[in-house]
């Protein structure tokens, strides 16, 4: 038993000076991010934290017990059993990763919504260590609750005031109705809720004049509010309804509306009986948000005002103030002074006040107010007072604000995304914000803007296109599919095009899918040219198949009189076998095939066959080529008994000499030092710089003098991390191999040293792919480490860490 814990013990002692560095990296990390960092050894059942738990939940150190109870006494009782239950699970699994979210109790005994998350450390495969980080959430968790609340206020604010809210697309003229507006028109059906249908059930007599006023109001230069009275008839039930609409048009920076907004309310009995109304309106405006508005009335003759606490809170702050009617001026942000007297002076002429501005409050905080009232006037129709609400739209504002410069930012996004893009809004997936890319993709121009896409596509009948949007609209699940095809007009003309793309439902607050955004990328071209190479591939099959075909009947006919070739050419093949390996003779069958293919009957073939044939003879021969490199690569095998110390400087000179040709070739200036001894197995390191010499020779850039520098440098006991495994009791040094070639970028680090990955083609530069990864087999050998540094343009150095002798 003492003997099978020996390797674990080991183990642990080795990982003991790196759990320190861990610990202090852990504090790094708990004060960069205010996170609580705790590690929890499962071999001795100790359980530490960090500094963090003092600063997070009041803590001190000397409060906390050594063990795990620290940690899960202090969750919360109803949550206690999971958490336990789920973090040993993960453990008895052996499993990496645990999170989860529950209440920690604080110092002071509240409790704190805490996000937590783990990580075993293992050895042999058994959890040995978990450490994790706690993050406290309680804030966020708040501030989630009240937002949510603030929307369901205003929602019950709005039916508490009998309001219904109405949006318009300026562009393709739908209306979006809520329930009480609908019922305000007499319930309209689906397919009559669009402008020009809606303003025939207005009454004829306010027909032009309702016109008149949301073309002002969409109109970039004038901008008008939108504020009328006018009578309805019901779509369905035929009453007539005296309806009051507030909206406001939004434009984008070119000065196009692209949203009109606002509400309605049935006012018909305000219209019939004007002071009874108003002071209905009064009481219900106190209603609103539970006394939310404040309400007032001003005489005119002697300018006294009689307010509500509220109103006084709205307007400066403080509920507990006595105020005169200056408070409108006084308080009224200066940059909107010049509108309240708009409005006022509109007042004179309607009897009616409305406006929204900002207002200062007496600690200089700034509220949206939006101000409601009529004048009342006495037989002679001379005004005498005047009176009305006050509310608070901050927030409104706010969020209007906010969900502007959110579809700002999705519009940007989208017209700046560098693949084709476009929004399809609601069930009848209307298109929205193309970007260039997207409307050059459907060959359409942004006439297709603001139709449903069945509309402006209608070749897609028929395709899967529609029905994958519908059901992802239904399900709310993306999807996605690689070169899928798609047959587009274009010019009048039905043409076949083949994407990469994306469909992602987008939700609002609530959750709900209101659009799907649609991401393409046009492959055409890279699918056309698979396709075309499968056909020449195929093509190629079936010549190859006939060139055999001609050579097996021409071997038969040549059989008797080449009968000595043939024996010597299977003693030879013999000898290729016991040499090399079985791989090596059906290559070498196709090269003596094609070579005689090429002396004997080359004016016999046509131009695309001695071009197949030379093209089946150079890929023989990087076949060769390969398979030895393979075997070498196979063969690098050493044990611990064959190192030996090695003088690097015999076995680079060595290899020059044998690379003289090349360097003469490529006119290398080659510059090495004085090298020192390292502790290894002489052939295997020749291989080395062999391949490493062999590449920093070829990889030359064109016209310009090669340079080759071979340094080195002693490893420090901190560089020395980077090594996966050493040799123990062994100092290492640091080859350096630099070169002023053509480099590579260093994303491809980790590809260059795989078997046949190469980052430049056959065309530019010859090889079989298999060289760096000898290199990487014979550092691994040697318990050392490669690797390299470079930029495309600006040569390469390779850094071989190699041990030393004792």
């Amino acid at each position: 038993m003492q003997t099978e814990l020996l390797p674990l013990n080991d183990t642990l002692n080795a990982l003991k000076g790196d759990l320190l560095v861990a610990i202090e990296r852990f504090e790094l990390v708990a004060k960069a991010t205010r996170d609580v960092i705790w590690d929890w050894d499962l071999l001795k059942g100790t359980f530490w934290w960090s500094s963090g738990m003092q600063e997070r939940f009041g803590y001190r150190p000397d409060e906390l017990e050594s063990g795990p109870g620290s940690w899960f006494d202090r969750i919360h009782a109803e949550d206690q059993e999971r958490v336990i239950r789920n973090i040993y699970l993960i453990i008895e699994k052996e499993e990496s990763n645990w999170s989860d979210f529950y209440r920690f109790r604080r110092s002071d005994g509240s409790y704190a919504n805490v996000h937590d998350r783990g990580y075993t450390i293992q050895i042999n495969g058994k959890p040995v260590r978990m450490v994790g980080s706690m993050i406290d959430i309680t804030d966020q968790l708040r501030s989630e609750q009240a937002h949510k609340e603030s929307e369901e206020n205003l929602k019950f604010a709005l039916q508490a005031a009998r309001l219904g809210t109405w949006n318009m697309d300026p562009i393709n003229k739908v209306v979006q109705f809520d329930d009480h507006c609908r019922a305000l028109y007499g319930m309209p059906s689906d397919e009559q809720l669009n402008y020009d249908s809606l303003v025939q059930f207005i009454h004829y007599q306010d027909r032009e004049r309702v016109r008149l006023a949301v073309a002002q109001a969409l109109d970039n230069k004038s901008r008008s509010a939108y504020d009328i009275r006018y009578r309805a008839l019901g779509a369905s039930d035929k009453i007539l309804r005296w309806l009051h609409c507030n909206g406001k048009a939004y434009f984008t920076e070119e000065g196009m509306p692209y949203r009109f907004t606002g509400i309605m309310r049935d006012v018909t009995h305000e219209i019939s009986s004007q002071e009874k109304v108003l002071w209905a309106d009064q009481q219900a405006a106190m209603t609103i948000e539970g006394s939310g508005a404040g309400s007032f009335l001003i005489k005119l003759g002697t300018n006294e005002i009689i307010h509500s606490p509220t109103l006084a809170r709205i307007i400066t702050g403080k509920e507990d103030v006595n105020i005169s009617r200056d408070v409108f001026v006084l308080h009224v942000h200066p940059e909107d002074i010049l509108l309240r007297l708009a409005a006022y002076a509109k007042a004179i002429e309607t009897g009616e006040l409305r406006y929204e501005a900002r207002f200062v409050w007496n600690d200089q905080s700034i509220h949206w107010v939006r101000v409601i009232g009529n004048y009342l006037y006495d037989s002679t129709g001379h005004p005498i007072s005047i009176s009305g609400i006050v509310m608070d739209i901050t927030d409104r504002i706010e969020s209007e604000h906010k969900l502007r410069e959110s579809e700002e930012r999705l519009r940007t996004l989208v017209e700046q995304a560098p693949v084709a893009t476009a929004l399809f809004v609601g069930e009848d997936m209307i298109i929205d914000i193309p970007n260039e890319a997207m409307l050059k993709l459907w060959g359409k121009g942004d006439a297709v803007i603001g139709m449903p896409l069945r509309q402006a596509l209608p070749e897609l009948e028929g395709q899967p296109f529609l029905s994958i949007l519908k059901n992802v609209y239904e399900k709310g699940e993306a999807h996605s599919d690689k070169s899928a095809r798609g047959d587009i007009m274009i010019d009048g003309k039905l043409e076949t095009f083949y994407y990469d793309y994306t469909y992602k439902p987008l939700c609002n607050s609530d959750g709900e899918i209101y659009a799907i955004l649609n991401m393409a990328l046009d492959v055409t071209e890279q699918v056309k040219s698979r396709q075309e190479l499968e056909r020449s591939e195929e093509r190629y099959r079936q010549l190859a198949n006939e060139l055999e075909q001609r050579v097996e009947q021409r071997t038969a006919e040549l059989h008797q009189a080449n009968a000595e070739l043939v024996n010597s050419n299977n003693n030879l093949q013999q000898f290729a076998y016991a040499a090399s390996h079985d791989m090596q003779e059906p290559l070498r069958k196709i090269q003596s095939f094609g070579s005689r293919l090429q002396i004997t009957y080359a004016g016999a073939l046509d131009e695309n066959g001695v071009f197949m044939l030379d093209r089946i003879q150079d890929a023989s021969k990087r076949m060769s080529l390969m398979i030895d490199d393979l075997l070498a690569y196979s063969r690098l095998t050493t044990r611990n008994d064959e190192f030996r110390p090695v003088q690097l400087t015999q076995i680079v000179k060595g290899v020059l000499a044998d690379l003289e040709i090349s360097i003469q070739e490529q006119e290398t200036d080659i510059h090495v030092g004085t090298l020192p001894v390292v502790w290894g197995n002489s052939s295997q390191l020749t291989q080395l710089m062999q391949n490493l010499l062999s590449n920093a020779i070829k990889y030359k850039k064109p016209d310009v003098p090669s340079k080759i520098n071979i340094s080195w440098h002693e490893v420090m006991p901190a560089e020395l991390k980077v090594l996966p495994t050493s040799l123990p009791d062994h100092r290492y040094l640091c080859l350096e191999i630099a070169d002023n070639g053509i480099g590579f970028d260093e994303k491809h680090l980790d590809k260059i040293f795989q078997m046949f990955q190469r980052l430049h083609g056959r065309s530019e530069f010859s090889g079989s792919g298999i060289g760096l990864a000898l290199c990487k087999k014979v550092v691994q050998n040697h318990h050392g480490y490669i690797t390299a540094k470079s930029e495309p343009g600006k040569g390469s150095t390779f850094l071989v860490y190699l041990p030393q002798p004792k």
